[in-house]
Order: structure tokens, then sequence, then C-alpha cells
């Protein structure tokens, strides 16, 4: 995708913006609180309703996961978001026929690519606190894989469908959108941490946050938030798969098997080797594929780097960066809202407390 796609949009006049900026950062800030809010009370929810489940089954209690996540987790902050951000015409706009919608497909490889090094990275940076309390928040994955084949298809229909949808209406259109008039560059990033911060646990910051900036600059590349649901659900379609074949009991075997040391092969005088077979081998085959999507992806975003030329974009408004990320992370919303985040991506110390009490007072 060229340079020229982007910084497209008609000059924004030239008014003193700072106030309306401030305003802006501090109701993204509201919105933020009401994130972590949000997910402390869906905590305390589930935690009142447990003794309601006890003998559900394992698709009735993700169909109840799915329905507390959209609630608490999208609709309510995404309706928070729309109060107080207040982004006029801002649906027509985002959900316009995109351009170039076949160049940024085509950057699919390059963005998963890099993300997947950043997860890397993140896993890295994991193995140093492996024995500390920090542990839980780097594993925070590992709960959404089952066996149960139901309650799999709950967990592809909320990651593919409902995350995309709800996170790039959020993210790419109303949070990006609404900080666009003090900069594209700005938007971008600014949206992408608030993205990454959202996800509210260690293990998904730096691999959401590079997704937010490939994504915030192909919605403003492609004028358009299509694309990016559209990408967002491939994404996040990969491990919707997975989570999927992982229902197999031929993959659960071969799982099983490569996590244990294979038992001694009194023939071969070696260890045993796990056949391969049915959907064990499909999985194999997909998660090369996988692999070689990543390798293809690492290649393109180092040849895409080493060929972007230096162009010039409109300026928008005569404030440095620097001083716009200072007014952002100064409003006192936005500094609760980084309290909020420390705990959450940490320890939990909030929400624990108050399952804690509702837990001894039951």
């Amino acid at each position: 995708m060229s340079e020229e796609m982007i910084m497209t949009d008609a000059a924004i006049p030239a008014e003193d913006k700072m106030p309306g900026f401030k305003r802006t950062c501090f109701g993204i800030g509201i919105m933020m609180i009401t994130v972590y809010v949000s997910r402390i009370l869906v905590s305390v929810v589930a935690t009142l309703i447990a003794p309601l489940c006890v003998g559900l089954g394992m698709t009735a209690l993700h169909i109840i996961d799915m329905l507390l996540s959209v609630i608490f987790l999208n609709a309510i902050p995404i309706t928070v978001a729309y109060f107080v951000l207040k982004p006029q015409g801002m649906f027509r706009k985002v959900y316009a026929k995109p351009a170039y919608f076949g160049s940024a497909m085509g950057m699919f490889p390059a963005m998963y690519g890099v993300a997947i090094l950043a997860n890397l990275l993140t896993v890295f940076v994991a193995s140093f606190f492996k024995d500390t309390s920090l542990n839980d928040s780097f594993t925070a994955l590992e709960g959404i894989q089952t066996t149960d084949l139901g309650a799999a298809v709950i967990l592809f229909v909320q990651l593919v469908v409902v995350a995309p949808i709800c996170e790039e209406l959020w993210f790419r259109g109303i949070v990006m959108e609404s900080l666009r008039p003090y900069g594209n560059g700005f938007a971008i990033f600014a949206s992408a941490l608030l993205f990454g911060f959202t996800h509210a646990n260690l293990q998904q910051f730096l691999y959401t946050t590079v997704i937010g900036i490939f994504l915030g600059y192909l919605a403003i590349a492609t004028k358009s938030i299509v694309t990016t649901t559209i990408i967002h659900a491939i994404l996040n379609s990969i491990s919707g798969i997975m989570i999927l074949m992982g229902t197999s009991p031929e993959v659960q075997e071969y799982l099983k098997a490569a996590e244990t040391p294979a038992p001694y092969d009194p023939v071969t005088g070696g260890a045993a080797e796990f056949p391969l077979q049915g959907m064990a081998i499909v999985y194999v085959a997909y998660l090369f594929a996988i692999l070689m999507l990543m390798v293809i992806g690492i290649i393109m975003a180092i040849f895409k780097l080493t060929k972007i030329r230096r162009y010039r974009v409109e300026k928008v408004w005569d404030v440095s960066a620097g001083k716009r990320w200072g007014v952002f992370f100064s409003r006192v919303t936005i500094i609760v809202m980084l309290l909020l985040a420390i705990d959450a991506m940490t320890f939990n110390f909030i929400a624990n407390a108050l399952c804690g009490l509702i837990s001894g007072g039951s």
C-alpha cells in the first residue's frame, strides 16, 4: 500500500483546538474507566451467579460467559464512548465502501507476522516472571481452550463475529474518529494503545497494540472500517479454527502426547513415536501453514519497511506530538485509567477483593 493512500481528508479548520482536545482526552478517560469498572462488575456478577450455574454443561456456561462479555465488556463501554465523545456523522463515514480494498487485504500477512513477533517478545518477557504472582497475567488466555464442541462454537462466534464488529466500531470508529482532528498519526497510535489496555492482561497488551496500529492505518487508508472488521475477523479465525480442531479426540491425544515424555519403545530401543491420524494430521498441517504465514509476513513487513519513502503529512495542528501526548496523559481521568489498568494487568486487587467478600459472605 503506497504512502499516498493516507492523509487524504480535507484540511481541518485552523482555530485553536486545545479545549476540544482536552475534552476529548477527558472523555476517553471516562470511557476507559468504564472499561475497568465493567470488568470488575462482570467478575462480581459471575461470582454471584456461579451457584446458579452448577450442573450446567460447557455450552451453556460459555453462552452465559459470552452474554456477560457482550454486555459488560462491549455494549456498556461502547455506549459510554459514543455519548461522551459524540462523534457526529461517524457511522456513515466509517462504514463507507472501502477504497484500496485489495491492497489492504494484501497487508494481512505483514500484520500477522509483526504481531506474532510481538507475541514472541511477550513470551520471552514472561519467562522472567514465571515463578512470580505476575505469571497469571501472562497466561490469561489459557482458559479459552475447550474440548466441548458446543462451547468451541460459542468461542468461535465470540472471536470471529462479536469481537471484530464491536472492537472495530469502538476503536477504529468512535475513538479514532474523535482523535483524528488532532492528527492521524496521533489518532492511530492513541487508539491502538487504548485497544491494548482494554484487553487488560500482559499477554495480549503488546500483541493487540501492534495489531491496533496496523488496523488504524488501514482504516484511514481505506476510509472505512469495513476493511478492518474483515481483517480482524480473519486474524481471530486463525485461533478460532484451532479451538474447533481442539475438540477432536485425535487432536487431544496428539496434544497430550506432545506435552508428556514419549514412552520407551522396546522394539526400536528409543522413544515411541505417536502416530498421527485423522484430524491430528489436519491439525499439524494447519500449524505448519500458520508458521509459513508468519515467516512470509515477517519478510513482507521487513520489505515494506525498507521501501517506505519519506513524505510530508499535511499539518492539521500547530502543536507538537510531545505536547499532545503530555496533555493526553495529564488528564485526571486518564491517570485514573492507568492506575486501574496497572491493577487489572498485574494483581487484580480490586476485583479479587470484591469477589472474595461476596464469596465469604455467601
